[in-house]
């Protein structure tokens, strides 16, 4: 039997498939500043870390102009891209039952917490969820690492009996850099590759194969 009392979940490609909102928003943005229409490549790069981060990362941007980019995004994105959204089959059958089962629950995103707020509320599984973690907008530079540490925190959670759940490399970066073990999920956007390059303790291709780690 796992000793594992607290779950943590990533969000976007995690509990819930927000890419097309995301990726709406994003060409709206780099479309809006002359850059073209970009690539589905590009646009999978950001489902997972916080925009700052993507915007100068993948695209070399310069530190100005990604605050630019990313203000831009959310004009779109806090009008109607947060509504492009859906919850992954199984999952609300998931949390219903974890949350039974006595696990405490919570989200470890580097969404802003305003947006992972609303969208857990438009569909219904904020009330499965024990804490809700997200970003600030003002917090440009926030890293998963000190995400995941505040929810486990917040939950009275120790490096022994929690778990995250997340769809992408930062997700199992951000876990070991805060001590604890992740599971992968291949639902999302990420890869059995990436997932086992950066070595993710438990890969699982459904929300109910959780509960094979959990017994």
């Amino acid at each position: 039997m796992s000793n594992f009392k607290n779950i943590l979940f990533d969000f976007d490609g995690t509990l819930v498939d927000s890419s097309e909102g995301i990726f709406k928003s994003l060409t709206y943005a780099f479309e809006s500043y002359g850059h073209g229409t970009p690539s589905e490549e590009l646009l999978s790069k950001f489902i997972g870390p916080p925009l700052h981060y993507s915007f100068t990362e993948f695209c070399g941007f310069t530190e100005k102009h990604a605050v630019e980019m990313t203000e831009k995004y959310r004009e779109r994105y806090k009008v109607i891209g947060y509504l492009e959204n859906y919850v992954y089959e199984g999952i609300p059958e998931l949390l219903k039952e974890l949350k039974a089962q006595g696990y405490k629950i919570g989200t470890a995103s580097s969404k802003p917490l305003k947006f992972v707020k609303d969208i857990c509320e438009q569909r219904g599984i904020s009330k499965y969820i024990d804490f809700l973690g997200g970003t600030q907008f003002d917090d440009i530079k926030e890293n998963k690492t000190k995400v995941i540490l505040n929810a486990m925190n917040a939950l009275g959670a120790t490096e022994k009996d929690t778990l995250m759940v997340g769809d992408r490399l930062f997700d199992i970066k951000g876990a070991h850099s805060a001590g604890i073990p992740c599971c992968a999920v291949l639902f999302g956007f990420g890869s059995r590759e990436e997932f086992e390059e950066y070595n993710a303790e438990y890969i699982i291709e459904k929300p109910e194969d959780l509960f094979e780690i959990l017994k």
